[in-house]
């Protein structure tokens, strides 16, 4: 099915994700920059400060990030609504602990998220099935520092030490299992991954994108045993765009 083109530059269809389940992250990262070399007798440079010049980089409002995220109008079909869904607060543990940085739920996310985020808005949208709701779920958050790289680092560091770990929240503990799978690099650094949870039966797919102050996250949830990366980084892709004119 093609979606009604909202943006020249989107792609069709929409991404799928479950409301019943909180949902997890996919993709790689591009290839760190080779390391400097010295000549004999000189001392190493000093790395250059990030720059951040560009308009999809600096820090947004509410109002500019509502504006760059998916409408009810770009659904493929019919039968899709706003999703109203809800989901516990209640702290989470994880074993073993430093999966939490795979779920970017880890002390340092936190704690740099309530002291640097300032907007966060989301697009969610959902369609009963017979079986269970779909829904799309796109998230755009701005901070007033840029995102930590090294939170994305964190996570890619342990996706293979988390191939299987439990989640406990109100006395309820689940079994996941979380693989890497390939995005293309988008903004300054991208993130994927896929989880599944004991039980189930649906793969739940979560795509993060840094582009500077901005954290831009998508999220999917389908039964289908493989993934459309195409699908999911369209969503991200038409972000960064409407961010670039904004």
């Amino acid at each position: 099915m093609t979606r009604p083109a909202r943006r020249a530059t989107r792609l069709a269809a929409p991404l799928l994700v479950a409301g019943s389940l909180l949902l997890a992250a996919c993709g790689d990262e591009p290839e760190p920059p080779p390391e400097s070399t010295t000549q004999e007798g000189q001392a190493p440079s000093e790395t250059s400060p990030e720059v951040l010049d560009k308009p999809e980089q600096q820090q947004i409002d509410a109002t500019t990030a509502q504006e760059a995220l998916p409408t009810l109008d770009d659904m493929p079909d019919d039968g899709w609504a706003i999703d109203t869904s809800t989901f516990s607060d209640a702290p989470i543990s994880y074993e073993p602990k430093e999966c939490a940085d795979v779920e970017f739920d880890s002390q340092a996310v936190n704690a740099f998220t309530d002291e640097h985020r300032v907007v966060r808005e989301q697009a969610r949208f959902s369609k009963y099935i017979g079986d269970g709701n779909l829904i799309t779920a796109t998230y755009i958050e701005s901070h007033d520092e840029p995102y930590p790289t090294s939170l994305l680092d964190a996570a890619g560091q342990h996706v293979t030490d988390c191939g299987t770990y439990t989640r406990t929240q109100n006395d309820h503990t689940t079994t996941r299992h979380v693989e890497a799978i390939s995005v293309p690099p988008l903004g300054d650094r991208s993130f994927g991954l896929r989880l599944t949870s004991d039980g189930l039966g649906s793969y739940t797919d979560r795509l993060y994108v840094r582009s500077g102050h901005n954290l831009i996250i998508v999220m999917v949830l389908s039964r289908e045993e493989t993934y459309d990366g195409e699908l999911m980084t369209s969503y991200a892709e038409d972000i960064l765009e409407e961010l670039k004119t904004s």
